[in-house]
């Protein structure tokens, strides 16, 4: 069947009649995509937010560029339109389309999402919607194309289960590559939809396949197990992981965007994984083994990207990118090469204690408007339970030497709502922000302004905390508003997670399948772009929860017995079940003795 051009619908009928059409636009510089009617495997892939998010998420680029150098495969990207583009699109009969081809999304083999965040569940099925595919997997034809995903959520995928074909688990780079191969395979033996999805979930281990499985509950609701509905499936799905992060190819050159993007600048992955084992960071014990690249590589990477693109920034980028074992030397000779250039370094959010050697190497290269402190917690016993290895002195002492060193500001991460977590333990994150900036005084003789960014804990799948009880939204409107007392009057400056969001979070990712009907009622109450403020209607998904019967306090508020299947107890990562609960025990043993 002959992939449809929609581009004359496009052009006519949404472009003249939304608020940012340079998003819709396509055009973009190192864009690739072949032919669609003239590859054997045709494969879309869709970022279920706005153009300005999906354009800079790495994750999606590699592997956009992964499938295009794969001569059999044509590969084009999409994006959610936002609800001024998509109510256009649904009066106007305008298909969810292809940035680069203008072709209609739902006529490809396969429709790929990236999940990194729960809050995109309601826009995986606008688009849905919007391709003319079925919502539930139930109900699709051999017509549909496979719908496929991968990233975060997939660590945890049961809520999003009857929307989703097949789940892509771990590194994507790997299954991926299988499932196109077998799918080329399968079109020229004339299989149909329904025996593809059964040989991807028997032949790559790392494939989930929902349809195959069942959940099986106590008589109180609990979860009582996860099962394989046919003999030849497996009972676990393991995470895929490459080895070696150089045994796929680079981006060499990054796809530009034509309108404005979060990011404008050249992003490099020189490191996977986490050599920490912080007990709250789901990435941080699911995307292991740590494996990194090399500094000439990276230079490689750098040079080609600078010329391809013509950014004026580097982003190196990592979960933990001061555990980068050559980061001295890696910046030492991005500055050299780079410096003349006009280009600059910037880094994420570094560990204070790692970076002090290399505050001096950065003076020239790397961007100094802001010092970005991951503390988690300000009291050292909280960061001794979830294994922050950082001490206030550290702190401190980095942020004189910023200073120093010429940085102007200074920005802190904080969670509030830790098992174990008191009101001295609030107190000393304002604490902690003061001790910050009356260090500048030291420096310039003036205090330094301090933004303080506070999340709420969200216990995530895969984690020693997993287990733990989330917070009542009552517990952190109040640590807000001690917060802003506090900073009254203060050049600390607070800023807070939507407690509503955080909650919904927490549900979303610790859910079971019950959980699905509640995505779907509240995508059909109208919710869209969740993790947008301007967006965002907690009313319509309290709305969901009382259709549906589901108690949201069931999946955000309670204590899990250890004992107790969990919903991603099917899917296993490197961190063993008996490895987790002994941290989780430590932790609980630290709170209990302090």
């Amino acid at each position: 069947m002959a992939i449809r051009n929609v581009g004359h619908l496009v052009s006519k009928k949404l472009l003249p009649r939304v608020r940012h059409p340079g998003q819709y636009v396509g055009l973009e510089t190192n864009a690739r995509c072949g032919d669609p009617n003239a590859a054997d495997v045709t494969v879309a892939l869709g970022f279920p937010d706005t153009y300005s998010i999906g354009m800079s998420h790495l994750g999606s680029q590699v592997l956009y560029h992964l499938l295009n150098n794969l001569s059999y495969v044509a590969c084009d990207r999409t994006y959610c339109p936002a609800p001024d583009a998509e109510a256009v699109m649904q009066q106007h009969g305008v298909p969810l389309f292809t940035w680069e081809t203008r072709a209609a999304a739902g006529d490809f083999d396969i429709l790929g999402f990236s999940l990194p965040y729960e809050m995109c569940a309601t826009n995986v099925l606008t688009m849905l919607d919007l391709a003319g595919i079925p919502i539930r997997a139930a109900e699709r034809t051999g017509r549909d194309p496979l719908v496929i995903a991968g990233d975060a959520m997939a660590d945890s995928p049961q809520p999003l289960a009857d929307f989703i074909d097949l789940f892509l688990v771990g590194d994507g780079e790997v299954p991926l590559v299988s499932l196109v191969k077998l799918l080329r395979e399968a079109k020229q033996s004339g299989a149909g939809r329904e025996e593809i999805i059964l040989q991807a979930a028997r032949t790559i281990p790392s494939v989930y396949a929902p349809r195959f499985y069942q959940e099986q509950y106590n008589n109180e609701h609990t979860l009582a197990a996860i099962e394989p509905v046919r003999d030849d499936v497996p009972e676990v799905i393991h995470h895929a992981h490459i080895p070696c992060l150089s045994d796929f190819p680079t981006i060499t050159a990054p796809l530009v965007p034509l309108s404005e993007a979060v990011h404008d600048r050249v992003v490099i992955e020189i490191m996977r994984g986490c050599p920490n084992a912080c007990r709250f960071c789901q990435a941080g014990h699911t995307r292991l083994p740590v494996r990194t690249r090399s500094v000439e590589e990276i230079l490689d990477i750098a040079r080609a990207a600078i010329a391809a693109t013509g950014h004026r920034e580097i982003s190196l980028l990592s979960l933990s990118t001061s555990d980068y074992p050559h980061l001295g030397e890696l910046i030492e000779r991005l500055n050299a090469e780079f410096t003349p250039q006009n280009v600059s370094i910037s880094l994420p959010s570094l560990r204070v204690n790692s970076q002090l050697g290399h505050l001096p190497r950065m003076t020239s290269s790397v961007r100094k408007g802001g010092l970005t402190i991951a503390a988690e917690a300000a009291s050292p016993r909280l960061r001794k339970a979830i294994a922050k290895n950082i001490s206030n002195q550290d702190m401190l002492e980095g942020v004189r030497a910023a200073y120093q060193a010429g940085w102007r500001q200074v920005k802190v991460y904080f969670m509030a709502g830790l098992p174990g977590e008191t009101p001295a333990d609030i107190d000393a994150i304002f604490d902690l922000c003061r001790s910050l900036s009356d260090t500048r005084k030291e420096v310039t003789g003036h205090p330094g302004a301090i933004s303080a960014a506070v999340s709420w804990l969200v216990p995530k799948p895969h984690t020693p905390m997993q287990w733990t009880a989330m917070r009542r939204a009552d517990y952190f409107f109040e640590v807000r508003r001690r917060l802003k007392d506090l900073a009254a009057r203060s050049p600390v400056n607070f800023k807070f997670h939507r407690v509503e969001r955080s909650i919904l979070e927490g549900i979303i990712c610790r859910g079971d399948r019950r959980v699905g009907p509640v995505v779907e009622a509240a995508w059909r109450n109208g919710a869209r772009m969740d993790a947008w403020n301007e967006y965002f209607d907690y009313a319509k998904w309290t709305a969901a929860f009382t259709a549906t019967g589901i108690d949201p306090a069931f999946y955000a508020h309670r204590e899990i017995p250890l004992a107790e299947t969990l919903p991603w107890s099917h899917i296993r990562c490197k961190r063993t079940e008996d490895w987790l609960q002994k941290e989780y025990q430590d932790m609980m043993d630290i709170l209990a003795a302090e």
